[in-house]
């Protein structure tokens, strides 16, 4: 079949870092390669990755990429199938639109929808935009499926893994589809229509500025639990690492084709095992490659000591991140977030010392906290600080979509409609520059946005005052290519981004 696939356009904020972050849609890279060794014709539409300097205002808030009218253009004329992704739900506010827009160009395709935000709400998504399928959790094989059942106008019923809405109109909601465990059967990531080049150039990845950078995978899901994590639901609770070789294999073939030179690994959790962590880096460095890599996106602790982290640190590994999240033990217990401080602490120490960055998340406002747990949780910041972590991402708590605190906000009350207050809450509890919005019956949302801020304060403060020399190098970063760490990229990224935006409200007023 002639298939469509389009990343949408994201919204952005000079003061929200994760929504400055431009990576290539991996997750779409991989549904491409997919049906493509299935034999479908593909095109894809990078509405986000091929207009990295446009911004356009909706919502009280500035979208960047291609305008609906741009996407439609070049959606070909023939095309039978078109799909989407939609990872955050604040960004389905925006992307329900677009496919309002699809459906009254193309009335007679199929529109399907995978990702994190429509696995959480499959029901409520198929309310809103005229779509006809939902893909639930990992994709892979229920879209090859899927377009089978097209192509022979079988009953979608058979179809495990979807959400979809029948000819009357009525949603169905297939059971789960079991998760592949053969994940090295899966194709590479198809980047050859995307726009590779684009993001390269743009220059803001996840992690710290390194080079030419691509995103990567090199496990699935994550064996944890958390109560705020979208993971059991998307992925369930079972991780499986791929053969590190064809990491590996992987790595050099990017090297070859794109002259990468930095990896940034996406995975939800990517150091579980230790024995797998030493196998790959000695093949990398069996390889003699001349790379860098990071996971930016936070991994475990418990299986890093100081000679696996230099063995990390002499494979190419510059940065990574743990995710505490609270200082409070009470509070680490009634999220299920399994974590021993101490050990954390010991960890990130030792992989300081190995020459690797350490970055670490923390939320204020779960709600099982309170006005002490919020200072134990400043306590652990500082001991990070001190410690030399370089670089703190703390959040307001958000409740995400279909997670275990999610429902029980919802048993209690507090959330009582999935409101478009409540999605764009999803996107400013990670603004620095917006007013929270709370779910904890302690705290309004003006003083949890303060306690953010107080709470970043103190990191950086102990941060800079531990080593004022810190000053001088992201002085230095801010007027070079690279960034030695994430903090510089964050700070270099909103300058970017400020100007941009600066320059386009120029041009409307002249």
């Amino acid at each position: 079949m002639k298939i469509c696939l389009i990343e949408p356009p994201k919204f952005i904020s000079t003061t929200n870092f994760v929504s400055t972050v431009c990576m290539p849609p991996i997750g779409l890279a991989y549904i491409a390669a997919v049906l493509k060794n299935f034999g479908h014709q593909i095109s894809v539409i990078d509405g986000f990755g091929s207009a990295l300097k446009n911004y356009f205002p909706y919502n009280k808030i500035y979208v960047r990429g291609l305008s609906n009218d741009d996407i439609i253009k070049q959606i070909p004329s023939e095309t039978e199938v078109i799909g989407l992704g939609c990872m955050f739900s604040s960004n389905w506010i925006y992307v329900r639109e677009l496919i309002k827009v699809i459906r009254r160009e193309f009335p007679s395709a199929y529109i399907i929808v995978g990702g994190e935000h429509v696995t959480g709400f499959p029901e409520f998504s198929l309310k809103q935009a005229p779509f006809d399928v939902v893909v639930l959790g990992e994709g892979e094989e229920t879209v090859v499926e899927l377009i089978h059942f097209f192509e022979h106008g079988k009953s979608l019923e058979d179809v495990k893994g979807i959400a979809f809405r029948d000819p009357s109109g009525q949603i169905h909601i297939n059971d789960r589809r079991p998760r592949i465990r053969d994940i090295d059967s899966i194709p590479w990531p198809y980047w050859d229509l995307f726009e590779i080049e684009s993001y390269i150039q743009h220059n803001q990845p996840h992690g710290s500025s390194q080079g030419r950078f691509i995103p990567m995978l090199a496990t699935r899901g994550c064996p944890f639990k958390c109560t705020f994590c979208t993971n059991p639901n998307m992925w369930t609770t079972r991780w499986i690492p791929r053969n590190y070789r064809k990491i590996v294999d992987e790595m050099q073939l990017y090297q070859k084709k794109y002259d990468i030179t930095d990896f940034q690994f996406e995975d939800l959790t990517a150091l579980v095992r230790s024995d797998w962590i030493i196998d790959f880096c000695n093949e990398i460095i069996s390889r003699n490659m001349k790379i860098t890599f990071q996971m930016p996106a936070g991994t475990r602790s418990e299986c890093i000591n100081y000679q696996v982290a230099k063995k990390l640190n002499a494979a190419g590994c510059h940065e990574l991140a743990f995710a505490p999240e609270s200082g409070d033990p009470r509070v680490l217990k009634a999220i299920k977030k399994k974590i021993n401080l101490t050990r954390m602490y010991k960890s990130g120490k030792e992989t300081l010392q190995a020459g690797i960055n350490v970055g670490c998340f923390f939320i204020i406002g779960f709600p099982e906290d309170n006005y002490m747990s919020v200072l134990k949780t400043y306590t652990a910041i500082i001991k990070c600080a001190l410690i030399g972590f370089t670089n703190v991402n703390l959040n307001a708590y958000s409740p995400q979509p279909n997670t275990e605190s999610f429902r029980n906000l919802q048993k209690q009350g507090v959330i009582t409609e999935l409101s478009d207050e409540y999605l764009i809450s999803l996107f400013t509890f990670q603004d620095f520059g917006a007013r929270k919005t709370s779910f904890n019956p302690r705290f309004n949302d003006y003083e949890l946005s303060i306690l953010v801020i107080i709470g970043t304060g103190l990191f950086y403060f102990f941060y800079f005052l531990r080593k004022p020399q810190r000053i001088f190098f992201l002085t230095r970063d801010l007027f070079s290519e690279t960034a030695e760490n994430k903090n510089s990229k964050i700070l270099k990224s909103a300058l970017k981004d400020c100007k941009n935006l600066f320059r386009l409200k120029l041009r409307k007023i002249f």
